[in-house]
């Protein structure tokens, strides 16, 4: 077993990280949950230790499954670790051999949240359990149950709704969210995180992808800007106080719902950040735009995921198969 003087434990951008060097000499870093070193030296101890243990528990192989995230530079590693912390206490020392259906549904019944949460918690499982499996350090990964997809039905704004909606918002730099929202069908989070540095007039373009992100599976396409958003951005970067898009007093914002909030008293419809996207792809789907071209605007890697969701607003849908079959 490796000593404990085969790694360091350093400061971090906003936080702490051990720090090593692999078989091949390559400088290695995991990240901490530590806030301060005195934590952080003892829960690295606790990694490190684990890390080479004898027996493959849960714990253990969901440690170096994150790891071995991190060091892929998985985009997503912050909400996986994050899903480990509220799921460690239920798994961390199981036995994978002891993982069954009703182990599952315990889980599910202990963890009282909705079925989207647990389904991707479950479903991170059962990733660090194959992971363990190809590397030979467990026979077989187990089979995991997880919660049946819950049906997505989309909540879209009338065209009505969406005026009476908009009326009633009252700062600039929430119009300008809406405006963009509904232009780009983009998700609340990159509109937040979005610079003017990203957007190109001369092209009339939206590189909602930030340099140096990667690429997860909510993708963040490059999109055209919308003539009937181009006045209101201009007219935002005339008057612009920081490098981002959203800004209020010169500083990003975290978080837009209060403002949506509001906006829905006032106007007695209610809508969140998230309605926008919907709204805007059901329109679209509605104005006849097929599913293909749909999917490139919402950033979906999979057609599919698309027509699940949206083909059934487009007023073509299963047109001809429904009228079909005359007798």
């Amino acid at each position: 077993m490796p000593k404990e003087s085969e790694f360091t434990v350093q400061r971090y951008r906003d936080g702490w990280a051990i720090v090593f060097k692999d078989a091949s000499g390559k400088r290695k870093r995991w990240s901490l949950d530590a806030i301060d070193r005195q934590s952080a030296e003892a829960e690295a101890r606790k990694r490190w230790s684990l890390r080479f243990a004898g027996k493959w528990t849960v714990g253990r192989i969901v440690s170096v499954y994150l790891d071995a995230r991190e060091e892929a530079e998985i985009a997503s590693i912050a909400r996986r670790r994050n899903a480990w912390k509220a799921m460690a206490a239920f798994w961390t020392d199981v036995d994978p051999e002891l993982i069954d259906e009703k182990m599952c549904r315990d889980y599910v019944d202990q963890r009282k949240r909705a079925p989207a949460t647990t389904r991707y918690e479950l479903a991170m499982l059962a990733a660090a359990l194959n992971h363990a499996a190809e590397a030979k350090h467990i026979q077989k990964a187990p089979k995991v149950w997880r919660p049946a997809e819950p049906e997505h039905i989309a909540r879209a704004l009338s065209r009505q709704e969406f005026r009476r909606f908009f009326d009633a918002v009252l700062a600039p730099h929430v119009r300008l969210f809406v405006i963009l929202a509904l232009s780009t069908c983009s998700r609340p989070g990159a509109l937040l995180e979005l610079e003017w540095i990203q957007i190109d007039f001369e092209k009339g373009l939206i590189r909602l992808n930030p340099i140096g992100r990667v690429q997860t599976k909510k993708k963040r396409p490059t999109v055209p800007i919308a003539d009937y958003a181009v006045e209101t951005l201009t007219e935002a970067f005339a008057v612009r106080q920081s490098q981002h898009v959203i800004e209020r007093g010169g500083k990003m914002l975290a978080s837009i719902r209060k403002a949506f909030a509001a906006a829905s008293k006032r106007s007695g419809v209610h809508a969140t950040p998230f309605t926008l996207r919907h709204t805007g792809a059901v329109w679209r789907a509605e104005d006849g735009i097929s599913m293909s071209e749909l999917a490139q605007l919402m950033g979906h890697s999979n057609e599919m995921t698309t027509f699940r969701y949206y083909a059934r607003y487009s007023p073509t849908y299963m047109r001809k198969a429904a009228n079909a079959g005359k007798w």
